[in-house]
């Protein structure tokens, strides 16, 4: 299997390269009610959902730490509509902690059952505010978009979401049948296919299992060959035949495909010079088995600009964070450093010693400077971003952020202040996103640098 290390920064351009397995996704828990249950099996029919496990890996000659397996369990302990999951996935439900479960299972699969298709109307997005608890077709799609958030924020594990389960024709109506099928469609088209506008591009550790689409007919009605009677939505043996190996099949696929692309995406990676010493500065948004990153470095030669002949030495290392769901910066200071240009790059090794590089960013360092304003980092930046300067001399100092029509915001600095260098912390938390200037001034010198506030 191999992973991907991914670049995304404004002055590095982004990159997808291949990386090693990041780890199995193999076992897994399935949180479910009745109509979980029945498709769990055997409910009467051949086969089960642990019969279609065994099978699965004998087809596929998994064994030993490759085999796939799946427990199941009732949960939560009330009813599993959209709008409990959302409180569940929100942490505002504390009889039902469902985080607790995700370290000893890498796969996780929810599902509501056949009350959710019962769907009263559109709705609005009054909904959310007056009653998020109503099943529009409005709230139904902002519980799955938050639900999607919070799986979003942990790749290490991967999840499953089933749709509704259809209702038999004399427990709904049209009009409710019509809507869960729109909802359901919605789920497996728009939102799973990355086509939804609020969220986007959809989340890799993400699949929708279409359970609806399996059983209703034509009018998002459960087929009658599919019921446990007229009267009863309940999934009977009928269905357990014909949904439990296409879970078994759709879910451990999907799975094992992530197996083999989630990254550690690296969101930034910068160089400043200081006056005396290199720092180089990179953060991540996610790492999985992550051992850490080597830095190289290779100086530039005069002669050649574009830097095709690059000797590339090895100057440090930082230990990285193994698996990690949460952002983490990193530094990394080179002392031995002369005048002129270098370049430098990181290797992002992994846990089985197999590696990546990142892109190549380059500094100029000069030495016995008098002067310099350094472009900000953080750059874009949300609050807060650094800002570094140096003055040769002691002597009257200004640091100012003005906005695009030239009004100051905020002044940093306005003082007599010593020759060196310095080091400020912009936090614009009071300002509003956009394009900033800032100026330094002294006596002999002037410049000024554009940056970037996103909220």
């Amino acid at each position: 299997m191999k992973n991907k290390i991914i670049l995304i920064m404004i002055i590095i351009l982004g990159i997808s390269s291949t990386l090693l397995s990041q780890g199995h996704f193999r076992n897994g828990r399935f949180f479910h009610h009745s109509t979980g249950g029945c498709i769990w099996g055997p409910n009467g029919s051949n086969t089960s959902i642990p019969n279609e496990i065994n099978l699965y890996n004998i087809q596929n000659s998994y064994i030993g730490n490759d085999a796939v397996s799946m427990n199941e369990m009732w949960f939560p302990n009330n009813d599993n509509e959209w709008y409990t999951w959302h409180r569940i996935f929100d942490n505002l439900d504390p009889n039902n902690n469902i985080f607790q479960y995700f370290q000893s299972n890498k796969i996780i699969v929810i599902k509501s059952c056949y009350p959710s298709s019962s769907i009263i109307g559109v709705g609005s997005p009054q909904d959310t505010l007056n009653n998020p608890s109503s099943k529009t077709l409005y709230n139904y799609k902002w519980h799955w978009r938050s639900i999607v958030q919070v799986m979003k924020q942990n790749p290490d594990n991967f999840f499953v979401i089933w749709t509704n389960a259809p209702l038999v024709p004399n427990a709904t109506n049209s009009q409710q049948a019509l809507l869960s099928s729109q909802f359901c469609t919605w789920a497996k088209d728009t939102l799973a296919a990355g086509l939804d506008q609020v969220i986007g591009e959809f989340p890799p550790n993400i699949y929708v299992f279409d359970f609806f689409h399996k059983l209703a007919d034509a009018n998002g009605m459960l087929q009658l060959q599919y019921a446990s009677n007229a009267n009863d939505s309940h999934p009977n043996s009928a269905a357990t035949e014909l949904v439990a190996p296409q879970f078994v099949q759709e879910i451990f696929n999907a799975a094992i495909v992530y197996e083999g692309i989630i990254p550690v995406e690296l969101t930034s990676f910068a160089a400043d010079y200081n006056g005396s010493e290199v720092i180089l500065n990179w953060s991540t948004a996610t790492e999985l088995n992550n051992q850490g990153f080597e830095i190289e470095r290779s100086k530039k030669s005069e002669t050649d600009d574009k830097n095709t002949n690059e000797e590339w030495e090895l100057v440090g290392s930082v230990q990285g964070s193994g698996t990690i769901t949460k952002p983490k910066a990193y530094s990394f200071v080179d002392k031995s450093v002369s005048t002129g240009k270098y370049a430098y790059r990181l290797k992002q090794i992994d846990l089985d010693g197999k590696y990546q590089y990142s892109n190549v960013i380059e500094v100029e360092v000069i030495k016995n400077f008098n002067y310099y304003l350094k472009q900000n980092y953080p750059n874009p930046f949300n609050p807060a971003t650094n800002i570094r300067y140096a003055i040769g001399n002691k002597q009257f100092v200004t640091l100012k952020v003005y906005d695009l029509l030239g009004n100051e915001v905020e002044t940093l600095v306005n003082e007599n202040k010593p020759a060196g260098n310095y080091n400020v912390i912009f936090d614009a938390s009071k300002l509003s996103s956009g394009v900033y200037f800032y100026t330094l001034k002294t006596a002999e010198f002037s410049k000024t640098n554009k940056m970037i506030l996103t909220k």
